[in-house]
């Protein structure tokens, strides 16, 4: 959650402005004492006399307008105060110190822009006015112009190191901006400065988060807390980090404490719902979905999540078009950019030419090129725009009337993403006949040899234990090779390894108690890796793109599934909708695969 910075009171060299803008004042030159000695102790009365007193005798003392100005923005007088700095000015038109605070007095009547035009005047007259520098980038930061306003906190910073505002402004804006690593190096700087604000707190967690340093971002949200323990962003983002960090009972109570607090909330009880989905607990989940979705009506992410657990109860149509909203979450405006043709939705398509477009992981996109077919029975000519390592496996598909691997600029008549064809079908019916994929015949030859030599009369079984380390649940959805040992004590089986990335280094472990013929580093891409399953008589598979290529060909694949299985497994059963070739195992707690391989053991046996 983006946590917007809050006001603080100006700094000057008396007694602190009340009002709550964020506006840093100067100096002031040196007038008669007396009348700044109470101006010092707060007698504001007794010094605006003192200072009328001066101006009666002296009426162009430019300092005694000045200080009188500030005397009236303290007390919110905000047109006396522009009045006295407007003479001061035209008395002395380049003294920094009036026209920040003249800029300051613009903003409090709502004039950005003049309160810009007198910042820059202040910085052009005193370029080495690192509080010009700062109120500058803070005007612009209200403005909009954030670029220009992170400009100005560097320059700032750079002539005065400890000069907060301007640490704490150049943080927000690269937070802002999307610039998270940079951002935790300036609110700690920041937090150097002032190690309890809760504004650098509550940044300095976020873009914590933001970079995935969850432990720490859980310490900064504790110290937020210890001060104010009902902060509703410090509960978010500790939960969010204990979330992340895969303690989701703990979340959960975090989650509580903050509902407690905000609840009518939609974002809480989105990410409620998230980890309470992590947990297995879909009704509790749906139940918060549905209630976020109740409070905010156009929350995507909602509609996403509550889209995923309606496809895994099999609820089709309504699945399909919860999940929609994919496209129009804050992550999905950056996934899903527009293709700058008409999107398809149902419309008759005889004769039209159309584009399948990519989605983001290839298992979507082996699961679902599936609909090229369904597209081509529908009259329409299907091209696909898909990912490089993709591209030669779907070209050969007889549906497919040409492949291409970057974004055309148009040239079709409809659009449509793979996982979006069946929100606009009349028929829920997944087609699930198999193989629609083939891999290629020569590279096919020259595996069936290869495997058949190593193999001699035993079976041959692809082993795949590790998804994508980066993927949200991958410590739960991966399973350690070790913890596969006991399936090697089964006789009259050949092992390959199509096992790629860091976690094929495993294989080093077990070399002499379990020989598994490694594989991974042969197969540079998908195409490689269909002819390698197409030689094979079994693949067992974490829940990975080789599940989903392995059932596109129509292959035996066993998927080994922890017990929060993603949606398109559905909730229970050996069996799915997708791939009748493949047989599921689910673990039945999660994090432990023991029961996932006891029964991988007794499959292996009675093959």
């Amino acid at each position: 959650m983006c946590v917007p910075p809050t006001t603080q009171d100006a700094m000057h060299n008396i007694p602190a402005f009340p009002q709550q803008e964020t506006f840093t004042t100067s100096t002031a030159g040196n007038t008669v004492e007396n009348a700044l000695a109470l101006h010092r102790a707060g007698r504001l009365d007794r010094a605006e006399q003192a200072y009328r007193a001066i101006l009666d005798a002296q009426p162009c003392d430019a300092s005694t307008l000045y200080m009188l100005g500030v005397l009236y923005l303290q007390r919110e007088d905000i047109e006396r105060a522009i009045e006295r700095f407007d003479a001061a000015l035209a008395l002395e038109p380049h003294d920094a110190d009036c026209l920040i605070d003249r800029g300051i007095a613009a903003l409090a009547r709502g004039d950005d822009k003049g309160a810009e035009r007198f910042f820059s005047q202040a910085v052009e007259y005193a370029p080495q006015h690192a509080l010009a520098h700062s109120n500058l980038g803070k005007v612009r930061r209200l403005m909009g112009k954030r670029e220009e306003a992170l400009a100005s906190f560097q320059q700032a910073v750079e002539l005065e190191s400890d000069l907060f505002e301007a640490a704490l402004g150049r943080a927000d804006l690269l937070e802002e901006l999307a610039r998270p690593q940079e951002a935790v190096v300036a609110y700690r700087r920041a937090e150097q400065l002032a190690p309890q604000d809760m504004r650098v707190l509550r940044g300095l967690g976020v873009t914590l988060n933001a970079v995935r340093r969850h432990t720490e971002a859980a310490d900064v949200f504790q110290r937020a807390l210890q001060q104010e323990p009902r902060d509703i962003h410090a509960l978010f983002g500790l939960a969010f980090a204990t979330d992340a960090q895969l303690k989701f009972d703990d979340a959960l109570a975090i989650y509580a404490r903050a509902l407690e607090i905000a609840p009518d909330s939609p974002t809480l009880h989105n990410n409620v719902a998230f980890t309470l989905t992590c947990l297995s607990r879909y009704d509790e989940a749906d139940d918060h979905l549905r209630r976020a979705i109740e409070l905010s009506p156009e929350l995507s992410n909602a509609y996403k999540l509550l889209g995923m657990s309606e496809l895994r109860r099999g609820n089709f149509r309504r699945g399909w078009t919860y999940y929609e909203h994919r496209k129009t979450t804050p992550s999905g405006l950056l996934d899903y950019p527009k293709l700058g043709m008409p999107e398809w939705r149902g419309e008759p398509i005889g004769g039209k030419r159309l584009l399948l477009a990519r989605e983001q992981g290839a298992g979507d996109q082996l699961q679902f090129i599936r609909y090229a077919d369904v597209l081509r029975d529908l009259g329409a000519t299907v091209d696909v725009w898909t990912s490089n390592e993709l591209a030669p496996l779907i070209s050969r598909m007889p549906s497919v009337n040409r492949v291409l691997t970057s974004q055309p600029d148009g040239g079709y008549d409809y659009s449509c993403r793979m996982m979006s064809v069946p929100a606009w079908l009349a028929d829920d019916a997944i087609p699930n006949t198999v193989p629609y994929l083939s891999a290629d015949a020569a590279q096919v030859a020259v595996w069936r040899e290869r495997l058949a030599q190593a193999a001699g009369e035993r079976k041959k079984i692809g082993l795949v234990w590790a998804g994508n380390p980066q993927h949200y649940l991958d410590v739960y959805r991966s399973a350690p090779l070790a913890a596969l040992e006991p399936l090697a004590s089964v006789r009259g089986l050949a092992w390959f390894a199509l096992q790629k990335g860091a976690a094929e280094a495993q294989l080093d472990g077990l070399a002499h108690r379990w020989p598994i013929c490694a594989l991974g580093q042969l197969l540079n891409d998908f195409d490689a890796t269909a002819a390698v399953i197409e030689c094979l008589d079994l693949v067992i598979t974490v829940d990975t793109s080789v599940a989903h290529l392995a059932g596109a060909l129509g292959k035996p694949v066993w998927v080994m599934l922890p017990k929060q299985a993603d949606w398109r497994w559905m909730m229970s059963g050996e069996d799915n909708p997708w791939y009748p070739t493949a047989r599921l195992f689910r673990q039945q707690v999660l994090g432990d695969w023991t029961s996932v391989i006891d029964a991988l053991g007794s499959a292996l046996e009675a093959l």
